[in-house]
């Protein structure tokens, strides 16, 4: 079986989280996926090692599967390699601030002119107009601005950072892919390329919708534990157990709270799903009557959506990981694997990631390039070679 997207070449420019998240999807899919760096350091993340390794495992976990092409885009001859690579290329993926890739000469205008097919996806903080489209940013920034920070967090009114980018991820990565295959899908019809424009901003406030709704109506109130799915009532919340664990209590729907109730043997319960603080003091003095592991086995029995909180090696380590194969080998230990899954196109093997130009020679000659013309560019800092 083919995989999804056979034959398609994406172009990744990015150097951060966002694009390379989306760029090492797409290469899972069966996508051609061409970084291209700075000769000078490559990608960011090629430089944040722990104590006593050599590489990354940053930059391992989202380019694994790809390409390198260390190209001086700030050199006119190398941003000249760059079009004539449009050719052969459907897809480019950028990141930087708004306005860079103009003073680079490969504005959307640009490229089009000579890759009228070429589908640009340009992911940034807070879109490509706009009075803040120039402004610095990260996750913590973008989710503070949409709302969402602020009702992050405990009772007791502190806040919460997630431990998980999800401005970056759902907002950037997902939203942007969302984007480049409805692109490619609609250049099937119109035989013509465009520009998508990402903003983490935007996709973080969007995946408040929902929220935004019953904020609105008046049925919850945007603050921690203030909402119906971030601890307001006792049927969705998180307890404490005796060892000092937690354990999730998602009982949203009736049944799923008649049941919780029948399995404690609390009817007078039954019709307090949605109480306030006394009724979580009750639920929450029940559960620290037991151990976490303890709660695990006695909930097993019941389908009442109630499971422990894990660890991130918990979960890693856990049958539930293992039976959705979402690991794979890497040296001694793990790393997380696609989590794809398509009945007629099986994802791409797992390839290492690339050196800093390792692909260099390769892609340069394909364009018709001399080897000793290679060299020169490489003597000159225009190309880097590994």
């Amino acid at each position: 079986m083919q995989h999804a997207l056979n034959g398609v070449k994406v172009l990744d420019l990015s150097l951060n989280l966002p694009g390379l998240y989306m760029t090492w999807l797409m290469a899972c899919m069966g996508a051609e996926v061409l970084k291209v760096e700075n000769p000078v350091g490559g990608d960011y993340s090629r430089g944040i090692t722990g104590d006593g390794e050599e590489e990354s495992p940053y930059f391992a976990a989202v380019n694994r599967g790809k390409k390198s092409l260390a190209l001086n885009l700030k050199d006119p001859s190398g941003r000249d390699i760059l079009l004539r690579l449009l050719q052969e290329y459907d897809v480019m993926v950028e990141g930087f601030r708004p306005g860079v890739m103009s003073r680079l000469g490969l504005s959307f205008d640009q490229l089009m002119r000579v890759q009228p097919r070429l589908i640009l996806l340009s992911i940034s903080g807070y879109g490509q107009q706009g009075s803040m489209a120039g402004r610095a940013g990260h996750d913590i920034n973008y989710l503070s601005l949409a709302g969402i920070l602020g009702a992050t967090g405990s009772g007791q009114g502190g806040l919460a950072i997630p431990s998980v980018q999800m401005a970056d991820l759902a907002g950037g990565s997902l939203l942007g892919l969302s984007g480049v295959l409805a692109a490619l899908y609609q250049r099937t019809h119109t035989g013509k390329g465009q520009h998508v424009d990402t903003a983490m901003f935007d996709g973080s406030l969007s995946m408040a919708t929902l929220v935004w709704a019953g904020v609105q109506a008046g049925i919850d109130e945007p603050r921690p534990a203030g909402m119906t799915l971030n601890g307001a009532y006792p049927c969705y919340n998180l307890y404490r157990t005796k060892d000092g664990g937690w354990f999730s209590v998602g009982a949203l729907e009736p049944k799923f709270w008649l049941a919780f109730c029948e399995a404690l043997d609390l009817p007078e319960l039954k019709d307090k799903q949605f109480a306030g603080q006394e009724i979580i003091d009750e639920v929450a003095a029940i559960f620290a009557g037991r151990t976490r592991d303890e709660w695990s086995e006695f909930w097993s029995g019941y389908d009442a959506c109630c499971e422990p909180v894990l660890s991130m090696s918990e979960a890693v380590a856990s049958p539930l990981v293992r039976e959705r194969e979402m690991v794979e080998p890497l040296g001694q230990g793990v790393q997380l694997a696609c989590p794809l899954n398509m009945s007629g196109s099986p994802t791409a093997r797992t390839m290492p990631p690339p050196a800093l130009g390792q692909d260099t020679a390769e892609v340069l000659a394909g364009l018709g390039i001399s080897q000793s013309e290679i060299a020169k560019m490489a003597d000159q800092g225009v190309v880097g070679l590994s």
